[in-house]
């Protein structure tokens, strides 16, 4: 069953042409694509480690997870060595599809029900999407979304208004503060290997 938590988005699986390339010029498009593979995921009831790996390969295709994890970590960023950098990009990639992997156990009837009707924040898109089981209200994610190699991808996420970046600056300040770039993947690895055990 869905259990609402702050979420990230998944891949697709591999689309026609066509269908590409409406995601790629349409964000609503992408996030529906998305929805589609959340159930896909959920229905099929894999093994924590494996809905992991599956999380893993949707979050790199739909998110700009370099750009989330520079703005995670803030000012630091820019002078960290590259090889650091790719390492915190790597371990907030795979935190994060254990997140979703926790959270999107199994199929309970959830539907996903995008709205058409993108906002337009600066370079920014806002697609809000409601999740219904049965006749319930449902809740409210909003995607906020970026124009990154050419088509959207997701960039945060807003669950009950609270933003999954701001979530993650907070919980992951005092690691930057003191153990830099590198200490962040240290800190996600060490998290995420104990959440598996």
């Amino acid at each position: 069953m869905f259990r609402p938590a702050f979420l990230l988005a998944l891949a697709a699986m591999p689309l026609a042409p066509v269908a590409a390339q409406a995601q790629a010029a349409d964000p609503a498009a992408r996030v529906a694509a998305y929805n589609d593979q959340v159930v896909a995921i959920m229905k099929a009831r894999l093994p924590l480690a494996q809905r992991t790996d599956r999380f893993e390969a949707a979050v790199r295709a739909y998110y700009d997870m370099p750009a989330i994890t520079a703005l995670v970590i803030g000012p630091k960023w820019a002078a960290s060595p590259a090889a650091d950098r790719q390492a915190a990009i790597a371990a907030l990639t795979r935190h994060s599809a254990l997140s979703l992997a926790r959270n999107f156990a199994s199929y309970g009837g959830e539907r996903f029900i995008v709205d058409p009707d993108v906002a337009v924040r600066d370079s920014s898109r806002i697609v809000k999407v409601t999740i219904r089981t049965g006749t319930s209200g449902g809740d409210t994610l909003l995607y906020r979304m970026r124009h990154s190699g050419g088509e959207w991808r997701i960039i945060d996420v807003i669950a009950q208004g609270v933003s999954q970046l701001a979530v993650q600056r907070a919980d992951l300040a005092r690691t930057v503060a003191t153990d830099g770039v590198a200490g962040v993947a240290r800190r996600l690895r060490a998290i995420d290997g104990g959440a598996q055990r």
